[in-house]
């Protein structure tokens, strides 16, 4: 049976257990700052299809295809990007990832976006590279809310629970800490995962700016 995993002080969704292939995934836990210092790409947009196939060595991939509407970071041409996720479940094969992030058709999101050397665009940090727009039910304005969750459990962005009020992130500041971060560059700390020479490649200090 897999085991479920949700974020603390999350509500249950209805999900169901398949016999599968569980992975175990090493994932370090990230900044704000650090996902944007990682980042390729980073962009708002809407999910418009959903897909799964298998790559030559027989891993299940789960595809988003979103259409952008904001990039806040990275190529401003770019309109639509294929985020792809290692697991998920493909006919009768059930590979699943802990920690991968989830899609629905419809879902509204910001995406921290890196770009593997398969050549396939994947989520800076898995799911924490993911924020959903939800509406605030008690002051109207756009949050952004992140959720870990199985990829054989159900999965609806329109159903996710809302933070407690003290723990909720608001679009338009996420917006603006991100684009502050861009325009500083990274800072020369170092990042699980990405080495100091590409991620001088992917945010470079302004020109003068020593790291």
């Amino acid at each position: 049976m897999i085991r479920k995993v949700l974020l603390a002080g999350a509500l249950a969704f209805g999900a169901f257990a398949l016999p599968a292939t569980a992975h175990a995934t090493t994932m370090a836990p990230l900044s704000q700052t650090q996902l944007v210092d990682a980042s390729e790409l980073i962009v708002r947009g809407t999910v418009t299809d959903i897909w799964t196939m298998l790559d030559a060595e027989g891993r299940v991939w789960t595809k988003a295809q979103v259409e952008v509407t904001t990039v806040l970071k990275g190529d401003s041409s770019t309109r639509t990007v294929i985020v792809s996720q290692l697991g998920g479940v493909h006919v009768n094969e059930y590979q699943i990832i802990s920690g991968a992030a989830r899609f629905s058709v419809g879902e509204e999101a910001i995406f921290h976006l890196e770009t593997l050397g398969n050549g396939m665009t994947t989520l800076v940090g898995m799911w924490q590279g993911k924020s959903t727009v939800r509406i605030d039910p008690d002051s109207g304005r756009e949050m952004a809310v992140r959720l870990v969750l199985s990829q054989d459990a159900w999965y609806d962005h329109r159903f996710l629970p809302h933070p407690p009020a003290a723990e909720r992130i608001y679009v338009d500041d996420l917006e603006a800490d991100i684009q502050i971060r861009v325009d500083q560059g990274w800072d020369g700390e170092s990042i699980p995962g990405v080495s100091p020479a590409e991620l001088d490649r992917r945010s470079p200090a302004p020109k003068g700016v020593s790291q």
